[in-house]
């Protein structure tokens, strides 16, 4: 076989494994198919929370159609977790692949100027990077599959528990803490399947997921969500539990992965703790400072604050929206 045609097979093997991994990546299902649609932003009215809900219910063609389950195709967490242990073992295969055609090679041929060195430093420009695209596919593959895992789990399998259960009626009444089970359910059949070296990478997509969640909840969870600023202690308590659940006394992920995963979850929640009047003053003074390039004095962009506002429950708030951005009612 000549130097060319050795080229070819690099060229021909690498592309096959482009392919598979193409082919399973192609195979999931589209997020937006697996999240629910973000509820129309409303604001306080007398009649909201269940009642509130119900109404929007019957007129918002943007709530999630529950027949369309039906027709998406979502792959079990198991069958996820067998084509993220192939795609490791492709790749964790890949450089004794190499090593076994070039060492074939070489013997064939008897040519010292030709035979890769035992320490790879060739420079010929087939060695080493003869699947490199492969490398590249694999690696982006899995990152997007354990994304797609802890998303899935949340969105798609949990989503009546967490997405449309948690803190309904009120927060008091329904803590994170009823999340735990499930959560740990999925967590054991993760770690049961997945290897060892892709553990903490899907349960890292997992966590991040579930902060998602968590923030979905808080700031688009829909007309059948009123806070005030003491349910944000309980929040804080809720937020520490799913952080201590994650970190598992020390056999889950790094302390400090997590600590800097839930920055975000964090600060959405102390902007909760505000009292409407600061929250309203913080907003008029938003605007300004994005426009400046920077951000207002509580740390938060007019986005977050808008939807803060409306979810609180009271009439200063509803006022405010009402007249500053035209946001209906949710008993509307």
């Amino acid at each position: 076989m000549r130097s060319g045609e050795l080229k070819s097979l690099f060229r021909g093997i690498d592309s096959a494994f482009q392919v598979y991994t193409k082919h399973i990546v192609d195979s999931l299902a589209d997020k937006e198919d697996i999240i629910p649609p973000v509820p129309i932003l409303t604001r306080f009215g007398r009649e909201s929370g269940i009642k509130a809900f119900v109404k929007k219910e019957l007129t918002d063609p943007r709530l999630p159609d529950v027949r369309k389950s039906n027709d998406i195709n979502v792959l079990t967490t198991p069958t996820l977790c067998v084509q993220l242990n192939t795609l490791y073992y492709a790749i964790s295969q890949l450089n004794k692949l190499e090593d076994s055609i070039w060492e074939r090679w070489s013997k064939k041929h008897h040519s010292q100027t030709i035979k890769r060195p035992v320490n790879g430093n060739s420079k010929n420009s087939t060695q080493k990077d003869g699947f490199d695209g492969s490398r590249k596919d694999i690696n982006a593959a899995i990152d997007h599959m354990c994304e797609f895992t802890g998303t899935k789990t949340i969105f798609w399998d949990l989503r009546e528990q967490f997405i449309d259960g948690l803190y309904r009626p009120s927060v008091a009444q329904s803590r994170l803490e009823i999340l735990i089970e499930p959560l740990d359910l999925v967590l054991s059949q993760l770690c049961d399947i997945i290897v060892e070296p892709l553990r903490d990478r899907v349960v890292t997509g997992l966590l991040q997921a579930s902060l998602d969640g968590l923030i979905r909840v808080i700031l688009d969870g829909g007309p059948s969500r009123m806070f005030t600023p003491a349910d944000a202690k309980f929040m804080e308590e809720d937020l520490e539990v799913l952080k201590e659940f994650f970190i598992s006394g020390g056999d889950g992920l790094p302390r400090g992965v997590v600590e800097n995963q839930v920055v975000r979850a964090r600060q959405v929640i102390k902007l909760l703790g505000y009292e409407t009047r600061e929250l309203i003053e913080d907003l008029r003074s938003a605007s300004e400072m994005e426009a400046q390039g920077g951000r207002s004095k509580l740390g938060a962009d007019s986005k977050t604050l808008i939807r803060i506002l409306c979810h609180r429950s009271d009439s200063e708030a509803s006022q405010f929206l009402k007249k500053q951005y035209k946001i209906p009612k949710s008993a509307a």
